[in-house]
């Protein structure tokens, strides 16, 4: 049995002897539209040399199509760039190395990255800080202390930590190191993790050693300065500094592996405001746990003048310095106690030089100026201004849409040169000429096309929501002529000047429709967002099969998608900022999480904000209007502009009823499927929006010339109100951040399930690593099963994998109860308020584990229902009642 050969595309060609490939070869292009002029004509035909005006037509095609794939083999920054006249229309969307590369911090290593680049911090360090509370599995219930009775057992909340901070030499004053702590606070909750959190920001401690040494240098050797460098060399060892380099210095380096900085690996991690930092450095300046003689040796050993060292050891320094120094137990292995940064007591160390056995003494002044200049030579911070992104390349536009016609490549004879026809010849002998022009354009027609088409590169691959066309073609007009071979019959029997065709060709792709240009503009987004290693497809046949959407919409969710990439990208593990106190960063607030917005663009939902979802608050431009007969109706205006979006299909007799049919109206009207697309007898488009029942609900007083124009201005009705009048969003609530807290001991616990047998209980930890998702159950598509399962489906998967999320759709009565104690909860938890903590605490907690999945009513339908009848299916609907069989006639 023969082993399958791997599908994968070869990096080079299949036969390198080859040469070039066969498109900018014109040897290898004539080769083969020879061999296809025989194949097709060698039974009637036999003879293809050169002086056959047919294979001279052929080698002139040829070289054409070598300049074709010439153009085409442009870089990409040429094809991209455009000319003088084009450059503010700028369509395409390109991102930088800084803009798309670098991400949220997400390891120890990444936050430390960031607190280092902060002004004023040389280094800092993160330590899992420990919190242990109780399960007393019995009773259900989290216990702040053992109680030592049976059933209780520990319980140890993950996803803490303590920052211990050190800073620079020039932070000296109280007021400075304050500053700094509260900067690297406000720098720590602006990039939290989902599902961590801070619980102290401090300065770290230090624990001091004294260095004894006899060493031999020689004769030579500036005593002062090898006592300097000693001083600072070992100072470094036990506390390395961590350094910021520019762009093309970290491009310059190399890592552990010997192996050159590649762009992705520079720019991974956060971004910072300083310049790049070495991961292997970072990994070496961490809090050292040991000090190894042997290492303190080399690093002697190291120093430029040192010969023999004759004996040495380091002690820890003792808390009273009139205490005697104690002996270690290893002096080759010296602990460091845990947290602590190991600091070289200088004053208290002593160094013994000689040369050539003579003891030699470092003047203290010298030694002094020495270590200073090491000090003020040694760089953590980048210096100068420096380059920290790539530039996008700008190209050079080369004009790959302009076309000269092959006509002109033709020898003299054919008359079909910009010299024209010999005047001698006769009427039979310049109507062939001109019937050759015309089969000569229709090949000028695909190479111009072909030339138009690359020149719109940047339009193609366009994430402006606006952008349809697809196809671009251009008038060839460089061959002599041409207007009479453009020239056409008017219907009174005279010929025009061949103008008006032209013209019409130039125009005639601004006005083409049909699903095909739709679905090049959805497959030329797709290939971006494959780019991006993301996929739409799922979102696409949702909107589609389930809801009703049109191609436009899908294209403009496509667009915003992409336009949004870096920040839901590089965001999606980020937690809101749960520090900030101003009323625009609480309620009504975009300052959510980033699993948040991920979400909201993955599944359409038009303003993520943390709002209210139980009630919407209309404004005065949905109108409700009086007329004379005191009858009442609404109309629903842009909040801007103040056009009339849709208006109310009929009269009310209360104001009530009116206002209650454009709630509803607005309900509908957020749904694709709701629009009613009707054509008039004289082909204009307008359209209805109707309930489940086909009846209308409002309607549009506008009429469009075609069905784009219509998908168009529905798709933009549905995002505006789904932007200011929608109750789809959910809640990201985030159990960790409702622990008790250290300095409210009457904080209460969240609940846990009362289990008598478990010994190994995963669930009496409510904290660690877990969310809660909350979503109107009743939200326009909120209600429909498939979308419903689509959108959980998206949440898990979006979820980070050590992070368990917990899915509720909740009715709009339970909404109104949670969204109130969840914004007190808010205000509470930033600080902004104190009163009545528990009690706030407490109803949210309440009211956060006691709301239940609601689900879709749907009843059994009899055996001979049609498809298209609403289904019952286990775990997405609730049984209702069984559709009886219609009654038989008496």
């Amino acid at each position: 049995m023969s082993t399958p050969t791997a599908q994968t595309i070869p990096k080079q060609s299949a036969n390198p002897a080859a040469g070039d490939a066969p498109a900018t070869t014109h040897g290898q292009l004539y080769a083969l539209g020879l061999q296809h002029v025989q194949s097709l004509s060698k039974r009637i035909w036999t003879d293809y040399n050169l002086h056959d005006p047919g294979i001279t037509i052929l080698e002139v095609l040829c070289y054409a199509l070598t300049d074709l794939s010439y153009r085409a083999a442009f870089p990409i920054a040429d094809l991209l760039a455009a000319a003088d006249d084009d450059a503010a229309d700028d369509t395409s969307t390109l991102f930088t190395a800084r803009q798309i590369l670098p991400n949220r911090p997400l390891t120890l290593l990444d936050y430390r990255k960031l607190l280092i680049d902060l002004p004023g911090v040389k280094n800092a360090w993160l330590t899992p800080a420990p919190l242990t509370y109780y399960a007393d599995t019995r009773q259900g219930q989290l216990l702040a202390t053992d109680t030592g009775q049976p059933g209780v057992m520990p319980v140890n909340v993950r996803g803490l930590y303590a920052i211990r901070v050190e800073y620079n030499d020039t932070v000296t004053t109280p007021t400075a190191q304050a500053t700094v702590l509260s900067a690297v606070q406000q720098r720590l909750q602006a990039n939290r993790n989902l599902c961590e959190d801070f619980v102290s920001v401090t300065e770290v401690e230090t624990q001091s050693f004294r260095l004894c040494a006899e060493l031999e240098v020689t004769p030579t050797a500036d005593v002062a300065r090898i006592n300097a460098e000693i001083w600072f060399q070992v100072q470094q060892y036990l506390a390395p500094p961590v350094a910021n380099y520019s762009l093309s210095e970290m491009l310059a380096r190399t890592q552990a592996d010997g192996t050159p900085y590649r762009v992705e690996d520079i720019f991974e991690g956060p971004l910072l405001d300083c310049g790049f930092i070495d991961d292997d450095e970072l990994a070496q300046a961490d809090l050292r746990q040991e000090i190894r003689l042997s290492d303190v040796i080399n690093v002697l050993m190291d120093i430029d003048g040192v010969q023999v060292i004759r004996d040495i050891v380091i002690t820890p320094a003792p808390a009273n310095p009139d205490t005697p120094l104690q002996p270690v137990d290893n002096k080759w292995g010296v602990p460091v106690q845990t947290g602590k940064k190991a600091l070289l007591e200088q004053a208290a160390s002593r160094l013994v030089f000689y040369k050539q056995a003579m003891p030699v003494v470092a003047h203290p002044e010298q030694v002094a100026a020495h270590y200073q200049q090491l000090i003020e030579g040694a760089r953590t911070k980048a210096e100068t201004p420096a380059v920290y992104d790539f530039a996008v390349p700008t190209g050079r536009h080369r004009q790959v849409d302009r076309y000269y016609s092959v006509q002109n490549h033709l020898p003299a004879v054919y008359g079909l040169s910009p010299s024209g026809i010999s005047t001698n010849a006769g009427e039979p002998r310049q109507a062939l000429a001109y019937q050759l022009k015309a089969y000569l354009l229709f090949f000028d027609q695909i190479m111009a096309n072909y030339c138009a088409q690359l020149s719109r590169v940047k339009a193609l691959f366009s994430t402006d929501a606006d952008l349809h066309r697809t196809y671009f073609y251009q008038v060839v007009d460089s061959f002599a002529a041409y207007s009479k071979i453009y020239r056409t019959p008017n219907p009174n029997g005279a010929n025009d000047s061949g103008e008006a065709s032209i013209n019409a060709l130039q125009h005639s792709s601004d006005s083409q429709e049909g699903s095909n240009q739709r679905d090049r503009r959805n497959r030329f987004l797709d290939h971006l967002i494959a780019r991006f290693a993301e996929r739409f497809n799922d979102f696409a046949h949702t909107l589609y099969s389930a809801l009703g959407a049109s191609p436009e919409s899908l294209i403009r969710h496509k667009c915003d998608f992409l336009a949004a990439y870096p920040v839901i990208s590089r965001d999606r593990a980020l937690a809101y900022n749960a520090i900030l106190q101003a009323d625009g960063d609480l309620w009504n607030s975009a300052n959510i999480s980033g699993l948040e917005k991920r979400i909201a663009k993955l599944l359409g939902i038009g303003n993520p904000q943390r709002r209210n979802l139980s009630d919407i608050t209309y404004d005065i431009y949905a109108e409700v209007d009086a007329t004379p007969d005191d009858e009442f109706r609404f109309r629903l205006r842009h909040r801007e502009t103040l056009d009339i979006l849709l208006s109310s299909s009929m009269h009310y007799e209360t104001e009530a009823l009116a206002r209650a049919a454009m709630r509803r109206a607005l309900e509908y009207a957020q749904l694709p499927t709701s629009y009613q697309r009707k054509l008039t007898t004289d082909g204009r488009h307008y359209f209805n929006v109707v309930d489940e029942t086909d009846t209308i609900v409002a309607r549009r007083i506008e009429y469009f010339q075609t069905e784009s124009q219509l998908n168009q201005a529905i798709d933009q009705v549905i995002d505006y109100f789904k932007q200011h009048y929608s109750d789809e969003g959910l809640y990201l609530i985030e159990p960790i951040l409702l622990r008790p807290h250290p300095d409210h001991p009457d904080d209460p616990f969240l609940p846990i399930c009362p289990l008598p047998d478990c010994t190994d209980c995963t669930d009496a930890d409510p904290y660690s690593y877990r969310i809660q998702v909350i979503l109107p159950a009743y939200g326009s598509r909120f209600s429909n099963p498939d979308f419903r399962h689509f959108a959980e489906t998206i949440i898990r998967a979006e979820t980070p994998a050590h992070i368990l999320p917990k899915v509720c759709w909740i009715n709009a009565d339970d909404m109104a109860q949670l969204e109130t104690h969840y914004r007190d909860w808010i205000y509470l938890n930033a600080g902004v308020t104190t009163a009545d903590r528990q009690a706030k605490l407490t109803a949210f907690i309440n009211s956060l584990f006691t709301v239940k999945n609601v689900y879709p009513t749907q009843s059994l339908n009899p055996c001979d229902a049609p498809e298209t009848q609403p289904k019952f299916i286990l775990g997405r609907t609730t049984l209702g009642t069984l559709t009886p069989d219609p009654a038989p006639p008496e």
